[in-house]
């Protein structure tokens, strides 16, 4: 079997060929390995933070887990706040509403029954529409509007602006725009069922 020739002993330019090959292919490698680390040293400069630093730290999945949960607690907070606020405001507008009903209420059952007014002298009762009078005491005159005064449906008559009044007639209002009754004594009462203004 044949050896293989020593390297000291192939021809010169044989052994220089051989140098060079290796040479070359060894710069190669050098060359790659510069071009690789100067293109990561690039790149973290355009960055202008370095991997691993406070500007660009390595995160785990634990501490993403944490910083997750704290987000959503924040946020359920916020809306567990507003919900508070909102509900807080739902019911004082349920009592406000609850309040405006028993005024209606109230209103409905006062304009079913007649109520006892007191009157001074000079004092005007100007009647809502529909409403019905009845002097009790003292002394009243009519009051008229544009389209007439009250009508005395016991007298069957209309009364006129400035004429007495008889106590214990049924009056009525058949509108509600300026008509009604002036006291002039003292005292006068009335009961009325309807609305009505005192002047």
């Amino acid at each position: 079997m044949k050896k293989a020739p020593v390297f000291s002993q192939l021809p010169l330019k044989r052994r220089i060929g051989m140098v060079n090959s290796k040479s070359r292919k060894t710069g190669i490698i050098v060359l790659t390995a510069i071009i690789l680390v100067l293109s990561a040293v690039v790149i973290s400069a355009a960055d202008g933070v370095t991997p691993g630093s406070e500007q660009d730290p390595i995160v785990t999945q634990s501490y993403v887990e944490q910083k997750s949960e704290q987000i959503k607690y924040y946020i359920d907070s916020l809306i567990a706040q507003e919900t508070a606020k909102l509900k807080t405001e739902l019911e004082l507008k349920g009592q406000e509403i609850a309040k405006l009903r028993e005024e209606i209420k109230d209103a409905a059952k006062a304009a079913g029954k007649f109520q006892v007014v007191e009157m001074q002298k000079g004092q005007m009762l100007i009647a809502g529409e529909g409403a019905e009078i009845i002097p009790r005491s003292g002394k009243f005159s009519a009051i008229e509007d544009a389209f007439g005064g009250l009508s005395d449906i016991t007298a069957a008559k209309d009364l006129k602006n400035g004429e007495a009044v008889v106590n214990n007639h049924m009056l009525i209002a058949a509108r509600g725009e300026g008509r009604g009754l002036k006291a002039l004594a003292d005292k006068s009462f009335l009961i009325i069922k309807g609305t009505y203004t005192l002047q």
